[in-house]
């Protein structure tokens, strides 16, 4: 999605299998640059993922190397990218004048990774409105779940997020999950990807279904508006 950004132009964007993995720990240096490069010209910017609840803050002056789960920025031509297979990637603008990006796994979600991206988003720009896009996971019908843990999920989300899979077996709806807590905080979702990683091979990656080690990248940036 591309919208206005004080006075700049932020954008969000996912990748997909024909874009090549995005790994960093998958990939060499120079390929992996040369990837991202065909993709955005712009710096990219990634963290270690480690499900967790830690929120970065990115600047061009400042190396990432991080243990995170989220970053985010106020400067323009900084990429952020987070990468997924299974996991919900999910990005965020504040229209007033930041962008995020978020590794959103039911154990970061848990632990409220979404929640500390939204209250640093908040915390750099107070009046802004934030909305966001969600890409590509497992959907309920592939993600077979443990019902203990499903049940702890679903006294923290809401009865929404136990589902059944294809063969009957108990699932969790990370898709149920994460529209509870973007709800919960106040920010409306503007686009979902309908597509599930585990289900639709040909498009994406999936450690789930086929132990796949590729990932796709979630990005978010803010350009400097064109002059006209």
């Amino acid at each position: 999605i591309v919208r206005e950004c004080n006075g700049r132009v932020a954008w969000l964007a996912h990748t997909t299998r024909a874009d090549g993995d995005l790994s960093p720990s998958n990939v060499a240096s120079d390929e992996l640059l040369k990837r991202r490069r065909a993709l955005i010209a712009h710096p990219w910017r990634a963290v270690r993922q480690v499900h967790s609840d830690r929120v970065v803050d990115v600047t061009h002056s400042e190396p990432v190397g991080d243990i995170a789960d989220a970053l985010i920025t106020d400067e323009s031509n900084l990429v952020l990218a987070v990468h997924s297979a299974d996991c919900a990637p999910v990005g965020f603008i504040s229209d007033g004048g930041a962008v995020a990006a978020a590794h959103a796994g039911w154990k970061g979600l848990e632990l409220g990774v979404l929640e500390a991206t939204v209250r640093r988003i908040r915390d750099l720009t107070p009046s802004g409105v934030i909305t966001a896009a969600v890409g590509p996971h497992i959907r309920a019908a592939e993600y077979e779940f443990g019902a203990q843990d499903l049940e702890r999920l679903r006294r923290r989300f809401g009865d929404t997020v136990a589902g059944t899979t294809y063969a009957g077996q108990p699932a969790l709806d990370l898709t149920a999950a994460i529209a509870s807590e973007l709800d919960r905080l106040g920010v409306a979702v503007e686009t979902w990807s309908a597509n599930c990683t585990a289900g639709d091979g040909d498009m994406y990656w999936s450690y789930r279904a086929r132990r796949e080690p590729g990932r796709l990248a979630l990005t978010a940036w803010i350009e400097d508006a064109a002059n006209d």
